[in-house]
């Protein structure tokens, strides 16, 4: 029996499977133009190979897909992140390749963006049967609404399938669309004959209505898809500006119980387009309207049909979205009740299928959200109640996923808020063991790939923060290695890219804590070279932005603390105390890190008075230190502590400084930003 044939075979993770099954259908029913029906045969574009459950986990294809990809005269690939982490796509592909090199592969965009959503073997160029060096630059289809929609992809995939002309394809489609509609029409005209004038009329109305609506829809969405491409490049977004107002002042008015759901669906995405505009030109308050606008869409059509997963998500999306900016923009009230509403949504879609990586990781999303709400709050049990959730969750999806890079990666971060948070509530042991645990992430994937920028990122920082640790657990051995690697990391980056304010941002804290431990070993100038340069980074920061108060404000102040408490100890007394006096003026009462700083203030303050024998001046600075709270409860900071533990000594308050000194013993710490000034 002669072997059969495919047209095309379709590559697709089971997470796209929805689309496969459009395509698959869109592709067999189409009628080609005759004269490309003698070229393709009788049954145009069948068969096309689609159906194929999920593969065991085996070194090598089954062998009726090998069958059937030897088979196929083409290659469709639904390009996604799921598609791009799957090794049998990944082998579906490498074998076609081998088979037929580059020809005949049509790469369809589901989700993401490319290459990150491409499998690996896409972007390989292939010659005589082998994988090359040269990379490989497939031209895809984008079946989404921002992309070419489904309408056109279809078509653009049937003009390679069938080497057709695309122009002449899309000219012969709007003209079968016309016949199509003219034909309904009569019919329409044939079945309202004995009806009423009334009727007649109202059906006009009501039709010419929709019309009006359905053009309308599609112009806005024209001009913020295929416009946009076009001006984005350019920098030229605001002269979308127009039509995004006028988009949300048509759709202010349309009563939503009025609309079909397909209208509903055209309205939904014309108001997220709106939104999207705004959020890229950095106008969060005219984003946040369009978003609202989405939601109160997608709302109305999921109570249409409340068991839609698909109506679910979109909803989600867009109540994430209405959250984000709301948070932005210090609505905290209206953001909780959002996220709350996408976290419950993301819930539940997980909970329906829980083989949906995709799912698994919104609910992971939606709760690490919710957790850095009350992080930033000051509610750090709750907090950490929802990170650790949202690590379990990405965890699962990582293992089941087969650890990818990139989800391992994402795996890093959940492990970071965990250990900042398990820290900041005093658990410092704990806080080590989760950071240990992070760090034990990062090494195996900059083995593998050294020049993993995330990789990278993630490590200087989790490196930061556990030499931190441990430098106040007095352990500076360890403690000088983990600084001593972020820095390097850090410093690599900033080399290749001096304008890298990320990387300056990221080594901040482990610089000023390496140079403190370099002071406190003896070795002045290694103590000094460190803080200037860390001095250097903060002037850049600054001159990138002057607005940014971490920057301007609270990170300079916590540089001059810890040298006005290690090399520049012997700063003369006016000059100390007018600094320790501009602090408390440029720092912001409110917020979480201001106790500390302040505390440190009053305590150089009364440290200059004491030198200029103003002993009574230096008493109250030293009461203020000592008398100063915290912003957010929960949250232990230990400098802080140790620095009225100091004050209280300078006051003679030998209970109290004993007291906040057995504090610091019970949580394993003795920060050493006070070693000088003991006495």
């Amino acid at each position: 029996m002669a072997e059969r044939r495919y047209k095309a075979f379709i590559s697709y993770s089971h997470r796209d499977k929805r689309v496969a099954n459009w395509l698959h259908h869109a592709l067999e029913t189409y009628r080609l133009p005759d004269q490309a029906r003698v070229t393709m045969g009788r049954q145009g574009l069948q068969p096309i190979f689609k159906d194929r459950d999920e593969l065991p986990a085996a070194d090598s294809l089954g062998e009726a897909i090998e069958q059937a990809i030897r088979a196929s005269d083409a290659l469709i690939v639904l390009c996604s992140p799921s598609a791009a982490k799957s090794p049998w796509i990944a082998r579906e592909i490498d074998l076609y390749k081998r088979l037929n090199g580059d020809r005949g592969i049509f790469p369809v965009i589901v989700e993401g963006e490319p290459p990150d959503n491409f499998p690996a073997p896409l972007l390989v160029h292939y010659e005589n049967g082998e994988p090359t060096d040269a990379q490989s630059e497939p031209i895809a289809a984008d079946i989404r609404p921002e992309g070419d929609g489904k309408k056109l992809a279809k078509l653009k995939l049937i003009a390679g399938l069938a080497h057709l002309d695309l122009d002449s394809l899309v000219q012969r489609d709007a003209a079968r669309r016309q016949k199509r509609l003219a034909m309904v029409a009569a019919a329409s005209l044939v079945g309202m004959v004995g009806t009423s004038g009334l009727a007649l009329y109202a059906i006009d109305q009501r039709n010419e209505a929709r019309e009006q609506r359905a053009e309308a829809d599609g112009l806005i969405e024209y001009m913020l898809t295929d416009l946009r491409k076009q001006l984005e490049p350019v920098g030229r977004l605001e002269v979308l500006d127009g039509v995004g107002k006028r988009a949300m002042d048509y759709y202010a008015r349309q009563k939503l119980e009025d609309l079909s759901d397909s209208e509903l669906g055209r309205r939904a995405r014309a108001t997220m387009l709106v939104a999207e505009v705004q959020n890229v030109r950095g106008d969060n308050a005219g984003a946040l309207p369009a978003f609202q606008q989405a939601a109160r869409t997608t709302e109305a059509l999921l109570l249409r049909k409340p068991d839609d997963p698909e109506r679910m998500y979109n909803h989600g999306q867009s109540l994430f979205w209405v959250g984000y900016i709301a948070w932005q923009h210090g609505r905290m009230d209206e953001a909780r009740e959002a996220l709350e509403g996408y976290s419950e949504i993301s819930h539940e879609l997980a909970a329906l299928d829980r083989e949906n990586l995709e799912w698994q990781m919104e609910e992971a999303y939606s709760l690490s959200n919710l957790g850095t709400m009350d992080f930033e709050g000051g509610n750090l049990a709750s907090a950490l109640d929802y990170f650790q959730r949202s690590l379990d969750r990405v965890d699962a999806v990582s293992e089941k996923e087969g650890r990818p890079v990139a989800r391992q990666i994402e795996l890093g971060e959940s492990h970071s808020w965990v250990s900042t948070t398990l820290r900041d509530l005093g658990r410092i042991e704990d806080a080590i063991g989760v950071r240990e645990r992070e760090l034990g992430i990062y090494a195996p994937l900059r083995r593998n790939d050294p020049g993993n920028v995330d990789a990278i990122y993630g490590e200087a920082y989790a490196a930061a923060a556990m030499g931190n640790m441990l430098m106040e657990k007095g352990d500076f051995s360890r403690a000088r290695t983990m600084l001593e690697k972020s820095i390097a990391l850090g410093e690599e980056q900033i080399a290749a890219d001096p304008q890298n304010t990320f990387a300056k941002e990221l080594i901040r804290a482990s610089m000023r804590d390496r140079a403190l431990l370099a002071w406190l070993d003896g070795d002045r100038d290694t103590a000094t070279r460190l803080f200037e340069r860390l001095e250097t980074h903060l002037a850049s920061l600054q001159a990138a932005d002057r607005d940014n108060y971490e920057w301007n404000v609270e990170d300079p102040v916590r540089l001059a603390l810890y040298r006005a408490f290690s090399d520049r100890l012997s700063e003369p007394a006016d000059s100390l105390r007018a600094r320790a006096l501009s602090w408390r003026k440029a720092l912001k009462r409110e917020d979480p890190d201001s106790p500390a700083l302040l505390v440190g203030s009053y305590v150089a303050e009364g440290l200059a008075l004491d030198r200029l024998n103003r002993n009574s001046e230096a008493r109250t600075a030293y009461r203020k230190a000592v008398s100063i709270g915290d912003v957010t409860p929960e949250v232990v900071n230990t400098r802080k502590i140790a620095l009225q533990a100091v004050a209280a000594e300078r006051l003679g308050d030998r209970q109290g400084a004993l007291s906040l000194r057995r504090r610091l013993t019970e949580l394993g710490v003795d920060p050493p930003i006070d070693n000088a000034l003991r006495r």
